[in-house]
């Protein structure tokens, strides 16, 4: 059963303008699988702009953790220290912000995506949906697969959706933005819910793709190159690495998809004989600590875990993508 609710427009605070500029795009997104963005009640009658906020920034940190060039100490700082910034300001007035941020040791997620006293460069100013777009899904069964417990929201959205983003600077949003967004359009995820592969979207906008290239401090890659390609199943069970497995050509509509990637993924971790790998990677609500034999600190990893194996669906193939390295994230 669908319920389609009246046009909506939110406003959200934008970032800081930096003299009188002020970079503003429209990028319109189309959902592959349903959307979730729920409230405290962990109800959704609207798209949260914090929380597709959250999903660029933890995106742009896997980005950052697993491309190996900015876990040093140089980029370590995840605090914005004041004194010292009016300090390198006075000693070095016509310094860029970039320069400044790089002698306080800030990290690129805290650079670009704001931390304690220092504001993002990255924002919005508005979400909007078209009259037409709204789709608001209530589902009659919200049980995914008979004898497991894997449901579906009370409520979710499918259909397009356009965010104004805003930019401090036309570079960010070439060297960091749109790069970002085209990752995430092919590997990552908006919302929550991801476990059951929700959040999967397209990008709708011209130019945009041409942008696939990261550039920060100088230092250019590709964040696809992150991503290893393999082949067999247990290869993506590996403790330092975010790879994609593909699982098989079939149609990727969601309800056909995901009951097939779900039920593949129970009889994996049916399979894995060690219960600390098994509750770590595919998650548990036990309150486990894990010993470096699975190739983690005991410190670092206590349960409960959420799972790090999640269904990707795509146009074409689905497959999943695994993440168990990513042991220091708290949105993991």
């Amino acid at each position: 059963m669908e319920k389609n609710k009246q046009n909506f427009v939110l406003s959200v605070p934008s970032v800081v303008k930096k003299g009188d500029i002020m970079i503003k795009k429209e990028v319109q997104f189309e959902t592959i699988t349903p959307l979730f963005t729920g409230d405290v009640k962990r109800e959704m009658t609207e798209i949260k702009p914090a929380s597709i906020m959250g999903s660029l920034r933890f995106w742009f940190e896997v980005i950052c953790h697993f491309s190996g060039r900015f876990n040093t100490e140089k980029y370590s700082k995840e605090e914005f220290d004041y004194n010292k910034y009016e300090r390198l300001v006075e000693k070095n007035p016509s310094a860029a912000d970039d320069e400044i941020c790089e002698q306080l040791q800030l990290s690129p997620v805290a650079r670009y995506f704001g931390c304690t006293g220092w504001k993002s460069k990255i924002g919005f100013e508005k979400i909007y949906l078209g009259k037409d777009e709204i789709k608001f899904v209530y589902p009659r069964n919200n049980k995914i697969v008979y004898g497991k417990n894997w449901y579906l929201p009370n409520c979710y959205f499918e259909g397009k959706f356009t965010i104004v983003f805003t930019t401090e600077s036309t570079e960010i949003a070439e060297n960091i933005l749109w790069p970002l967004l085209n990752f995430i359009q092919e590997y990552g995820f908006l919302g929550v819910k991801n476990n059951i592969g929700f959040g999967r979207v397209r990008i709708i906008c011209d130019g945009l793709e041409s942008y696939q290239e990261l550039k920060i401090d100088g230092k250019n890659f590709y964040p696809s190159q992150i991503v290893n390609e393999v082949n067999q199943k247990y290869k993506m069970i590996n403790f330092n690495t975010i790879c994609y497995y593909k699982l098989e050509n079939v149609k990727s509509e969601y309800f056909v998809a995901i009951k097939k990637l779900l039920s593949d993924k129970s009889r994996q971790r049916s399979n894995e004989k060690s219960w600390q790998k098994r509750h770590y990677i595919f998650g548990s609500i036990n309150n486990d600590s894990f010993s470096n034999k699975i190739g983690v600190k005991t410190d670092e990893a206590k349960g409960p875990n959420a799972t790090k194996i999640i269904p990707l669906i795509r146009n074409k193939d689905i497959g999943f993508l695994g993440i168990p390295g990513i042991i220091h994230l708290p949105e993991v």
